[in-house]
């Protein structure tokens, strides 16, 4: 259930719905199994609209349990579309948002879609706004499935590969992920963590 039309709760976490624009056939929530939350949040939001609704969260008691930092869930950005398809949203929000809740540790969750050449100075972009973690959804651990998993509409599995590498040698924290249930998990954990990943997660679909 969408608490707002701008965030909601995944695995806990608090997550702003950043733009729909997509470089697949299908939302990471409709894959998720979430059509009803998709069809509950706003299409494009502005920075000022999600700075907002993260103070809402906040001033609403959300992780105010967490004693240290490392309890800390922290901010995701996801939802409808790719936050790497909106870093204008995101270079107008961030700065804003860390200078209020500094050391609230930040996550993107993505398809990992980019061009190679576009991999690193993307990567030194989100150093520079803060952002600590990519959550990137690896569903396969070769080319004919992932792209029957994920029909991409730009790039495919050789760039996804090539972009968890860059953003893991660029000292990004990447975790990658899969929904349940997950036919090839040994093969996808052992090349996420080929790749330089920090650990491959699968989570619950409601699909």
């Amino acid at each position: 259930m969408a608490s707002s039309p701008y965030y909601f709760f995944q695995q806990q976490r608090l997550t702003l719905q950043c733009g729909s624009r997509l470089p697949a056939a299908q939302s990471l929530l409709q894959l998720a199994g979430e059509s009803v939350l998709l069809s509950q949040l706003a299409a494009e939001p502005s920075a000022q609209q999600l700075l907002e609704a993260a103070e809402q969260a906040y001033q609403a008691g959300y992780e105010q349990q967490a004693s240290t930092e490392f309890e800390l869930q922290g901010l995701a950005l996801g939802g409808i579309g790719d936050p790497l398809l909106h870093t204008d949203v995101l270079a107008e929000f961030l700065p804003v948002f860390k200078q209020k809740r500094h050391g609230v540790p930040v996550t993107l969750v993505t398809y990992g879609l980019v061009a190679p050449a576009d991999a690193p100075a993307l990567c030194q972009q989100l150093l520079e706004l803060e952002v600590e973690k990519l959550d990137i959804y690896l569903p396969a651990a070769n080319p004919p499935a992932y792209q029957q998993a994920v029909k991409p509409t730009q790039y495919g599995f050789s760039e996804l590969c090539q972009f968890i590498h860059t953003a893991s040698e660029a000292a990004l924290q990447v975790t990658c992920f899969a929904y349940a249930p997950v036919t090839q998990q040994s093969e996808l954990r052992a090349l996420a963590l080929d790749l330089g990943a920090r650990e491959f997660v699968v989570r619950p679909s409601l699909g």
